[in-house]
């Protein structure tokens, strides 16, 4: 049932006159006519008798009034719990992110965010890819910063690539290298950074045509440079995540040709941003533009 039809209904019959109560509602009383006309015609039977004297009720229509004027306050109540619940989320934000990016983005991001919006209590979960792109989709989280994921359902907001580096035993071989060849994995053991890494790591090898010996791990980024270390094989991760880390016992180059992940924003649905969150994504865009290099610690992804 259309409210606004039942408010109108409620306004002729107080006022009793179709010109008062559409100066009243702000609407023609053509425009008044058409809504009564059509309320009618889904009740079933006439609300409001018309004549000389103006507009009243018709019995049937004063009997119903008292349950209008419920379903009307109720419709108000609901409303009103709404805004509150509205009022009180937008105080509120859930951020999920890779440990990469909690560790070296985040600190700055709500620093400068929480200068514009002091109430609002932001709360940090970290996780895998597949798990932050779950949580996103499911509400868990607001928002996730992210790499890109096409097959994974989710509106991506684009901040900055970052470069995939490889991870190699400090070999004398390597000396003199400037870049480590793709090729140099063919092959190969290779140790798989955890939390889904694999799927930013993958796409490199599928590219071009390298198979490496895949040994999945459950560690995080430290254990697995150590591992390198020790010659346990080859891995690859990213210029962020190596961001601070001065592994001495391993070689650290770019790989060629180029690769990167590209990292970001992910929403459900950008058309349905609450105000907060827009605020924190363009606070995120600004922020990790003007990051300077600096010399922190990470792991991954």
């Amino acid at each position: 049932m259309d409210t606004k039809k039942l408010e109108a209904l409620l306004v002729s019959a107080q006022t009793g006159s179709f010109t008062k109560a559409a100066q009243a509602l702000g609407c023609t009383q053509s425009g008044l006519t058409h809504m009564m006309n059509a309320l009618e015609q889904e009740v079933g039977f006439p609300l409001l008798e018309r004549g000389h004297y103006g507009a009243r009720f018709t019995e049937r229509g004063a009997q119903l009034e008292p349950a209008i004027r419920q379903f009307l306050e109720a419709g108000r109540e609901l409303e009103a719990q709404m805004a509150a619940i509205r009022r009180q989320e937008s105080r509120w934000l859930r951020v999920g992110a890779y440990s990469s990016m909690a560790v070296h983005w985040l600190p700055a991001v709500l620093q400068s965010f929480r200068r514009g919006h002091p109430d609002v209590r932001v709360d940090v979960q970290m996780g895998g890819i597949e798990e932050l792109y779950g949580w996103v989709r499911t509400g868990e989280v607001d928002l996730a910063f992210v790499s890109r994921q096409d097959d994974l359902k989710a509106d991506f907001l684009p901040l900055k690539e970052d470069t995939l580096v490889a991870i190699l035993p400090d070999e004398r071989r390597y000396d003199g290298w400037r870049a480590c060849p793709v090729s140099e994995f063919e092959g190969r053991e290779f140790l798989m950074p955890a939390l889904g890494f694999n799927r930013d790591i993958m796409p490199l090898f599928r590219r071009h045509h390298v198979h490496p010996r895949i040994r999945k791990t459950t560690v995080d980024d430290p254990v697995v440079i150590s591992m390198v270390a020790h010659g346990l094989g080859a891995s690859i991760m990213t210029e962020l995540i190596m961001t601070g880390q001065s592994p001495a016992s391993v070689k650290v180059l770019p790989i060629e040709p180029r690769a990167y992940r590209e990292l970001g924003i992910v929403v459900r649905s950008r058309r349905e941003l609450k105000a907060a969150v827009q605020d924190l994504i363009q606070c995120a865009r600004e922020t990790i533009d003007a990051l300077d290099e600096r010399p922190m610690n990470g792991n991954t992804p």
